[in-house]
Protein backbone atom coordinates (compact mmCIF):
# COMPACT_ATOMS: atom_id res chain seq x y z
CA UNK A 1 0.00 0.00 0.00
CA UNK A 2 1.12 3.16 -1.10
CA UNK A 3 1.49 6.26 1.37
CA UNK A 4 -1.06 8.70 1.25
CA UNK A 5 -2.33 11.39 3.66
CA UNK A 6 -5.14 9.01 3.80
CA UNK A 7 -5.43 5.89 5.97
CA UNK A 8 -7.92 4.64 3.38
CA UNK A 9 -6.04 5.18 0.06
CA UNK A 10 -6.37 1.85 -1.67
CA UNK A 11 -3.60 0.59 -4.50
CA UNK A 12 -5.19 -0.40 -7.94
CA UNK A 13 -5.10 -4.22 -7.97
CA UNK A 14 -7.11 -4.51 -11.79
CA UNK A 15 -8.42 -1.86 -14.21
CA UNK A 16 -10.98 -4.01 -15.39
CA UNK A 17 -12.70 -4.54 -12.03
CA UNK A 18 -14.18 -1.58 -9.96
CA UNK A 19 -15.87 -0.83 -6.26
CA UNK A 20 -19.43 -1.17 -5.45
CA UNK A 21 -21.86 0.89 -7.09
CA UNK A 22 -25.29 -0.25 -6.52
CA UNK A 23 -28.09 0.22 -4.14
CA UNK A 24 -27.37 -0.04 0.01
CA UNK A 25 -27.40 -4.26 0.00
CA UNK A 26 -28.71 -5.55 3.74
CA UNK A 27 -28.27 -9.36 4.49
CA UNK A 28 -29.90 -10.38 7.37
CA UNK A 29 -31.16 -14.12 8.62
CA UNK A 30 -30.59 -14.61 5.01
CA UNK A 31 -32.86 -11.95 3.46
CA UNK A 32 -31.35 -9.25 0.71
CA UNK A 33 -33.82 -5.80 0.28
CA UNK A 34 -32.22 -4.61 -3.48
CA UNK A 35 -33.52 -2.76 -6.45
CA UNK A 36 -33.22 -4.23 -9.70
CA UNK A 37 -32.67 -1.67 -12.16
CA UNK A 38 -31.92 -1.64 -15.92
CA UNK A 39 -29.85 0.70 -18.14
CA UNK A 40 -31.57 2.22 -21.52
CA UNK A 41 -30.11 1.62 -24.65
CA UNK A 42 -28.42 -1.45 -24.01
CA UNK A 43 -27.52 -3.36 -27.39
CA UNK A 44 -29.52 -7.00 -28.14
CA UNK A 45 -26.62 -9.84 -27.97
CA UNK A 46 -29.36 -12.29 -28.92
CA UNK A 47 -28.06 -12.79 -32.50
CA UNK A 48 -24.28 -13.00 -31.84
CA UNK A 49 -22.79 -16.72 -32.83
CA UNK A 50 -20.25 -16.78 -30.33
CA UNK A 51 -19.70 -20.79 -30.95
CA UNK A 52 -18.52 -23.33 -28.86
CA UNK A 53 -15.48 -22.50 -25.92
CA UNK A 54 -13.13 -24.82 -24.77
CA UNK A 55 -13.64 -25.92 -20.70
CA UNK A 56 -10.61 -27.71 -19.10
CA UNK A 57 -10.88 -30.72 -17.39
CA UNK A 58 -11.54 -30.15 -13.10
CA UNK A 59 -7.72 -29.73 -11.90
CA UNK A 60 -6.19 -32.90 -10.45
CA UNK A 61 -6.32 -33.49 -6.19
CA UNK A 62 -5.21 -35.91 -3.78
CA UNK A 63 -8.37 -36.21 -1.38
CA UNK A 64 -5.35 -36.72 2.00
CA UNK A 65 -4.22 -33.29 0.76
CA UNK A 66 -7.55 -31.67 0.75
CA UNK A 67 -7.79 -29.13 4.12
CA UNK A 68 -11.18 -27.84 5.96
CA UNK A 69 -10.61 -24.17 5.90
CA UNK A 70 -11.52 -23.32 9.72
CA UNK A 71 -14.05 -20.34 9.21
CA UNK A 72 -14.88 -20.29 12.32
CA UNK A 73 -10.72 -19.67 13.88
CA UNK A 74 -9.73 -16.81 15.17
CA UNK A 75 -7.41 -16.54 11.62
CA UNK A 76 -10.45 -16.39 9.63
CA UNK A 77 -10.92 -12.86 10.19
CA UNK A 78 -8.15 -12.25 8.69
CA UNK A 79 -9.78 -13.93 5.18
CA UNK A 80 -11.36 -12.44 2.01
CA UNK A 81 -14.77 -13.49 1.85
CA UNK A 82 -13.80 -16.01 -0.82
CA UNK A 83 -13.32 -19.62 -1.28
CA UNK A 84 -10.13 -21.17 -0.04
CA UNK A 85 -10.31 -24.40 -1.78
CA UNK A 86 -9.26 -24.13 -5.17
CA UNK A 87 -12.48 -24.12 -7.46
CA UNK A 88 -10.82 -25.68 -10.59
CA UNK A 89 -10.41 -28.56 -9.12
CA UNK A 90 -14.57 -29.05 -9.20
CA UNK A 91 -15.37 -26.52 -12.14
CA UNK A 92 -12.43 -24.52 -14.20
CA UNK A 93 -13.51 -21.55 -16.14
CA UNK A 94 -13.87 -21.79 -19.82
CA UNK A 95 -11.44 -20.06 -22.08
CA UNK A 96 -13.92 -18.16 -24.35
CA UNK A 97 -12.96 -15.11 -25.25
CA UNK A 98 -16.40 -12.88 -25.30
CA UNK A 99 -17.55 -11.00 -22.37
CA UNK A 100 -20.69 -12.73 -20.78
CA UNK A 101 -22.27 -9.75 -19.28
CA UNK A 102 -23.25 -8.55 -22.73
CA UNK A 103 -25.56 -11.41 -22.99
CA UNK A 104 -26.95 -11.61 -19.93
CA UNK A 105 -27.36 -7.97 -19.86
CA UNK A 106 -30.42 -7.67 -22.63
CA UNK A 107 -32.32 -9.01 -19.87
CA UNK A 108 -32.39 -6.36 -17.09
CA UNK A 109 -35.12 -5.10 -15.36
CA UNK A 110 -37.50 -3.10 -16.77
CA UNK A 111 -36.49 -1.98 -19.97
CA UNK A 112 -33.57 -4.35 -21.16
CA UNK A 113 -34.35 -5.18 -25.22
CA UNK A 114 -34.90 -8.92 -24.05
CA UNK A 115 -36.47 -8.59 -20.60
CA UNK A 116 -40.06 -9.56 -21.69
CA UNK A 117 -38.26 -12.60 -23.08
CA UNK A 118 -36.94 -12.66 -19.04
CA UNK A 119 -40.67 -12.17 -18.00
CA UNK A 120 -41.79 -14.92 -20.45
CA UNK A 121 -39.29 -17.13 -19.12
CA UNK A 122 -40.55 -16.95 -15.42
CA UNK A 123 -43.67 -18.08 -16.27
CA UNK A 124 -42.58 -21.03 -17.74
CA UNK A 125 -41.05 -22.30 -14.36
CA UNK A 126 -42.34 -25.03 -12.67
CA UNK A 127 -41.33 -26.37 -9.33
CA UNK A 128 -38.87 -28.93 -8.58
CA UNK A 129 -39.39 -32.05 -6.99
CA UNK A 130 -36.33 -31.76 -4.75
CA UNK A 131 -35.18 -28.90 -3.22
CA UNK A 132 -34.15 -26.63 -5.83
CA UNK A 133 -37.16 -24.12 -6.30
CA UNK A 134 -38.53 -22.85 -9.36
CA UNK A 135 -36.82 -24.80 -12.34
CA UNK A 136 -37.12 -24.56 -16.32
CA UNK A 137 -37.61 -27.89 -18.59
CA UNK A 138 -34.26 -29.32 -19.32
CA UNK A 139 -34.92 -28.41 -23.17
CA UNK A 140 -36.16 -24.95 -22.62
CA UNK A 141 -34.42 -23.08 -25.40
CA UNK A 142 -33.02 -20.07 -23.24
CA UNK A 143 -31.88 -22.23 -21.28
CA UNK A 144 -29.71 -24.01 -24.23
CA UNK A 145 -29.05 -20.69 -25.37
CA UNK A 146 -27.46 -19.55 -22.60
CA UNK A 147 -24.90 -22.41 -22.06
CA UNK A 148 -21.75 -21.33 -24.35
CA UNK A 149 -22.46 -18.22 -22.52
CA UNK A 150 -21.15 -19.73 -19.22
CA UNK A 151 -18.13 -21.02 -20.79
CA UNK A 152 -16.46 -17.97 -21.45
CA UNK A 153 -13.46 -17.00 -19.43
CA UNK A 154 -15.01 -13.43 -18.36
CA UNK A 155 -18.05 -11.63 -17.19
CA UNK A 156 -18.14 -7.37 -16.45
CA UNK A 157 -20.52 -5.21 -16.67
CA UNK A 158 -18.52 -2.12 -15.33
CA UNK A 159 -18.45 1.30 -16.68
CA UNK A 160 -18.91 0.01 -20.52
CA UNK A 161 -22.17 -1.71 -19.78
CA UNK A 162 -24.01 0.06 -16.93
CA UNK A 163 -22.48 3.22 -15.73
CA UNK A 164 -21.30 4.07 -12.07
CA UNK A 165 -24.11 5.79 -10.46
CA UNK A 166 -23.71 5.69 -6.63
CA UNK A 167 -26.77 4.09 -4.76
CA UNK A 168 -28.56 4.27 -8.35
CA UNK A 169 -26.47 2.18 -10.15
CA UNK A 170 -27.83 -0.41 -12.34
CA UNK A 171 -27.35 -4.32 -12.20
CA UNK A 172 -28.42 -7.00 -14.33
CA UNK A 173 -31.40 -8.87 -13.93
CA UNK A 174 -29.96 -11.71 -11.15
CA UNK A 175 -33.66 -14.01 -11.10
CA UNK A 176 -31.92 -15.45 -14.61
CA UNK A 177 -28.74 -16.90 -14.04
CA UNK A 178 -30.34 -18.05 -11.11
CA UNK A 179 -33.05 -19.97 -12.59
CA UNK A 180 -30.43 -21.55 -15.33
CA UNK A 181 -27.88 -22.83 -12.53
CA UNK A 182 -31.32 -24.23 -10.78
CA UNK A 183 -32.44 -25.70 -13.95
CA UNK A 184 -28.81 -26.77 -14.77
CA UNK A 185 -28.33 -28.77 -11.89
CA UNK A 186 -32.43 -30.36 -12.09
CA UNK A 187 -31.36 -31.12 -15.73
CA UNK A 188 -27.87 -33.14 -14.09
CA UNK A 189 -28.93 -35.33 -11.46
CA UNK A 190 -32.12 -36.19 -13.83
CA UNK A 191 -29.41 -37.22 -16.31
CA UNK A 192 -28.89 -41.50 -16.32
CA UNK A 193 -25.69 -40.64 -17.37
CA UNK A 194 -23.38 -38.94 -14.26
CA UNK A 195 -20.39 -36.99 -16.37
CA UNK A 196 -23.34 -35.26 -18.97
CA UNK A 197 -24.84 -34.41 -15.22
CA UNK A 198 -21.51 -33.58 -13.63
CA UNK A 199 -20.98 -31.44 -16.80
CA UNK A 200 -24.25 -29.77 -15.94
CA UNK A 201 -23.50 -28.75 -12.16
CA UNK A 202 -20.70 -27.53 -12.94
CA UNK A 203 -22.00 -25.26 -15.32
CA UNK A 204 -23.88 -23.83 -12.83
CA UNK A 205 -20.32 -23.28 -11.07
CA UNK A 206 -18.98 -21.87 -13.74
CA UNK A 207 -21.27 -19.13 -14.06
CA UNK A 208 -21.20 -18.95 -10.40
CA UNK A 209 -17.85 -17.79 -10.13
CA UNK A 210 -18.38 -15.64 -13.59
CA UNK A 211 -20.99 -13.68 -11.03
CA UNK A 212 -18.43 -13.17 -8.32
CA UNK A 213 -15.51 -12.50 -11.15
CA UNK A 214 -15.93 -8.55 -11.25
CA UNK A 215 -16.44 -7.86 -7.70
CA UNK A 216 -18.86 -5.04 -7.78
CA UNK A 217 -22.04 -5.45 -6.27
CA UNK A 218 -23.42 -7.69 -3.01
CA UNK A 219 -25.85 -8.78 -4.39
CA UNK A 220 -24.45 -10.24 -7.59
CA UNK A 221 -21.67 -11.72 -5.61
CA UNK A 222 -24.50 -13.14 -2.88
CA UNK A 223 -26.05 -14.69 -6.21
CA UNK A 224 -23.32 -15.98 -7.98
CA UNK A 225 -22.14 -17.98 -4.68
CA UNK A 226 -25.74 -19.31 -4.61
CA UNK A 227 -24.85 -20.77 -8.17
CA UNK A 228 -21.74 -22.16 -6.65
CA UNK A 229 -23.33 -23.74 -4.04
CA UNK A 230 -26.26 -25.17 -6.30
CA UNK A 231 -24.17 -26.79 -8.66
CA UNK A 232 -21.88 -28.59 -5.66
CA UNK A 233 -24.62 -29.87 -4.24
CA UNK A 234 -25.35 -31.43 -7.06
CA UNK A 235 -21.95 -32.73 -7.78
CA UNK A 236 -22.02 -34.07 -4.49
CA UNK A 237 -25.03 -35.50 -5.29
CA UNK A 238 -23.91 -37.61 -8.11
CA UNK A 239 -20.39 -38.61 -6.78
CA UNK A 240 -21.96 -40.19 -3.70
CA UNK A 241 -24.42 -41.85 -5.89
CA UNK A 242 -21.84 -43.27 -8.04
CA UNK A 243 -19.27 -44.40 -5.17
CA UNK A 244 -17.00 -41.37 -6.11
CA UNK A 245 -15.92 -40.61 -2.48
CA UNK A 246 -12.74 -38.72 -3.41
CA UNK A 247 -14.76 -36.05 -5.52
CA UNK A 248 -17.81 -36.15 -3.03
CA UNK A 249 -15.08 -35.03 -0.40
CA UNK A 250 -14.33 -32.28 -2.23
CA UNK A 251 -17.96 -31.34 -2.58
CA UNK A 252 -18.90 -31.29 0.62
CA UNK A 253 -15.52 -28.99 1.43
CA UNK A 254 -16.74 -26.50 -0.74
CA UNK A 255 -20.29 -26.62 0.80
CA UNK A 256 -18.77 -26.02 4.26
CA UNK A 257 -17.86 -23.17 2.45
CA UNK A 258 -20.94 -21.23 1.68
CA UNK A 259 -22.29 -20.17 4.94
CA UNK A 260 -19.22 -18.97 6.01
CA UNK A 261 -19.12 -16.32 3.80
CA UNK A 262 -22.48 -15.82 3.84
CA UNK A 263 -22.23 -14.76 7.57
CA UNK A 264 -19.35 -12.94 7.02
CA UNK A 265 -20.76 -11.03 4.04
CA UNK A 266 -24.02 -10.22 6.01
CA UNK A 267 -21.09 -9.05 9.61
CA UNK A 268 -19.49 -6.36 6.83
CA UNK A 269 -22.64 -5.20 5.67
CA UNK A 270 -24.66 -4.75 8.34
CA UNK A 271 -20.79 -2.86 9.63
CA UNK A 272 -22.20 -0.37 7.06
CA UNK A 273 -26.19 0.01 7.96
CA UNK A 274 -26.45 3.43 9.50
CA UNK A 275 -30.54 3.80 8.67
CA UNK A 276 -31.21 2.91 12.55
CA UNK A 277 -29.48 6.50 13.00
CA UNK A 278 -31.43 8.76 10.62
CA UNK A 279 -34.19 10.82 11.62
CA UNK A 280 -36.86 13.10 9.68
CA UNK A 281 -37.74 16.33 11.74
CA UNK A 282 -41.22 17.48 11.89
CA UNK A 283 -39.83 20.10 8.99
CA UNK A 284 -38.80 17.31 7.13
CA UNK A 285 -35.48 17.65 7.57
CA UNK A 286 -33.27 14.66 7.47
CA UNK A 287 -30.50 14.30 10.51
CA UNK A 288 -27.91 11.14 11.25
CA UNK A 289 -27.60 10.94 14.92
CA UNK A 290 -24.73 8.87 15.35
CA UNK A 291 -23.17 8.34 18.56
CA UNK A 292 -19.45 10.31 18.16
CA UNK A 293 -16.80 8.47 16.95
CA UNK A 294 -19.07 5.90 15.01
CA UNK A 295 -17.76 6.15 11.62
CA UNK A 296 -14.11 5.99 12.49
CA UNK A 297 -15.10 2.94 14.60
CA UNK A 298 -16.74 1.68 11.40
CA UNK A 299 -14.15 2.64 9.28
CA UNK A 300 -11.17 1.27 11.18
CA UNK A 301 -9.31 -2.12 9.98
CA UNK A 302 -10.76 -2.41 6.47
CA UNK A 303 -7.64 -1.07 4.66
CA UNK A 304 -6.92 -4.50 5.03
CA UNK A 305 -9.84 -5.81 3.04
CA UNK A 306 -8.87 -6.50 -1.18
CA UNK A 307 -12.86 -6.97 -2.26
CA UNK A 308 -13.88 -4.10 -3.71
CA UNK A 309 -17.46 -4.35 -3.10
CA UNK A 310 -17.22 -3.94 0.58
CA UNK A 311 -15.31 -0.39 -0.27
CA UNK A 312 -17.92 0.40 -1.57
CA UNK A 313 -20.53 -0.16 1.23
CA UNK A 314 -17.95 2.24 2.90
CA UNK A 315 -18.51 4.30 0.52
CA UNK A 316 -22.24 4.84 0.44
CA UNK A 317 -22.04 5.28 4.34
CA UNK A 318 -19.40 8.17 4.06
CA UNK A 319 -21.59 9.60 1.65
CA UNK A 320 -24.33 9.88 3.86
CA UNK A 321 -22.02 11.03 6.97
CA UNK A 322 -20.50 13.69 4.97
CA UNK A 323 -24.19 15.59 4.20
CA UNK A 324 -25.91 14.28 7.15
CA UNK A 325 -23.81 13.85 10.37
CA UNK A 326 -22.38 15.64 12.63
CA UNK A 327 -19.10 18.01 12.10
CA UNK A 328 -16.09 15.66 13.49
CA UNK A 329 -17.93 12.44 11.48
CA UNK A 330 -18.49 14.50 8.14
CA UNK A 331 -14.41 15.39 8.34
CA UNK A 332 -13.80 11.68 8.93
CA UNK A 333 -15.82 11.02 6.21
CA UNK A 334 -14.39 13.81 4.03
CA UNK A 335 -10.74 11.96 4.57
CA UNK A 336 -12.05 8.62 3.59
CA UNK A 337 -13.48 9.83 0.50
CA UNK A 338 -10.39 12.11 -0.42
CA UNK A 339 -8.11 8.93 0.12
CA UNK A 340 -10.29 7.38 -3.02
CA UNK A 341 -9.94 10.10 -4.75
CA UNK A 342 -5.72 10.11 -4.75
CA UNK A 343 -6.00 5.99 -5.76
CA UNK A 344 -4.27 4.69 -8.77
CA UNK A 345 -7.84 3.09 -9.90
CA UNK A 346 -9.87 5.63 -12.40
CA UNK A 347 -13.11 3.90 -10.82
CA UNK A 348 -12.17 4.35 -6.90
CA UNK A 349 -12.09 8.26 -8.28
CA UNK A 350 -14.91 8.05 -10.30
CA UNK A 351 -16.95 6.65 -7.04
CA UNK A 352 -15.44 9.03 -4.37
CA UNK A 353 -16.00 12.10 -6.67
CA UNK A 354 -19.86 11.00 -6.74
CA UNK A 355 -20.04 10.48 -3.25
CA UNK A 356 -18.41 13.66 -2.52
CA UNK A 357 -20.60 15.61 -4.90
CA UNK A 358 -24.38 13.96 -4.64
CA UNK A 359 -26.67 14.64 -1.56
CA UNK A 360 -28.71 11.49 -0.67
CA UNK A 361 -32.31 11.81 -2.31
CA UNK A 362 -35.43 11.90 -0.38
CA UNK A 363 -36.08 8.70 -2.19
CA UNK A 364 -33.10 6.93 -1.33
CA UNK A 365 -33.41 7.99 2.42
CA UNK A 366 -37.50 6.75 2.35
CA UNK A 367 -37.42 3.37 0.30
CA UNK A 368 -33.68 1.98 0.46
CA UNK A 369 -32.85 3.49 4.11
CA UNK A 370 -36.81 2.95 5.05
CA UNK A 371 -37.16 6.22 6.83
CA UNK A 372 -40.93 7.81 6.87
Amino acid sequence: MKTARSPYRIEDRSRTMVILASAVVVVLGGLLAVRLLAAPGLGNAAALDIGPADVPEPAAFEADQLEIPCWSCPIAKQWQVDFRTDLDMLAPLGTGRHNAGIWFKDFAKPDGPRFGEAEAMMKRRMEDPGELGQILAGDDPLLLQAEPWCDQAKMWYYPEIFPLEGYSTRIPNLLVPLTFARSWVARGLDNPDPEAGLEDCRRAIRLGRLLRQEDVTIIADLVGLACIHIGTRGIYDIALENNNLELALLASVVIGEVAPQRQMTSERVTRFDYSPYIRRSDSGEFTLDLPAGTLARTLAGIDSWTQRRFFGEAALVANLVRYLGSADDRATADEFLEGLMQSDDEFYVEFARWALNNPPTEEYLKDVMNVQ
